[in-house]
């Protein structure tokens, strides 16, 4: 019996169950999220990433990119010192947003999605992160550096986690 409001898709959907969508599954093994039906290490993970993202923004922007003197700064086929000065100032926040969103892909692995879509989502952020720890290592100036700021151990940290978390 259909309702007078009902649409041909409505009739369709009702009629047809292979066309609903499936019900959201519950994690298949608690065990694996620690039991509480979060996945710890990708929380942590995810939790380092946005600190690391709110140090990287406010940090960068107040103790890096406000003191940068556009006359000590070159020119650019793209313009002027103050050019090249904004667009350093747009890198630097560009990846403040890439560390924020590697930090929420990683939270909402651990803590809200489940099965597939949660493997799937924490292997990409563990990636990236990975991605990003590899660049800060690698592009050390020394061995030295490494422990002079700590941004290489920071993004190693949040790669490890995210990566036990993941597999």
């Amino acid at each position: 019996m259909c309702h007078p409001y009902t649409t041909v898709w409505m009739k369709v959907h009702h009629e047809a169950p292979e066309h609903r969508r499936t019900p959201r599954l519950l994690p298949q093994d608690r065990a694996a999220r620690g039991g509480l039906g979060v996945n710890v290490p990708l929380i942590v993970a995810g939790s380092l990433a946005n600190l690391g993202a709110a140090i990287h923004g406010v940090g960068g922007e107040v103790l890096v990119v406000r003191k940068l003197s556009p006359g000590m700064l070159p020119s650019s086929r793209f313009g002027g010192p103050r050019a090249t000065k904004t667009m350093i100032h747009v890198t630097w926040h560009m990846t403040t947003i890439a560390f924020l969103t590697l930090g929420a892909a990683l939270l909402l692995s651990g803590s809200v999605l489940h099965g597939d879509a949660a493997r799937a989502l924490g292997l990409v952020a563990a990636g990236e992160s990975t991605g990003f720890a590899a660049l800060a290592v690698g592009m050390a100036d020394s061995p030295r550096s490494l422990f002079r700021h700590p941004g290489p151990a920071m993004l190693t940290a949040t790669a490890a986690l995210a990566w036990w978390g993941a597999l």
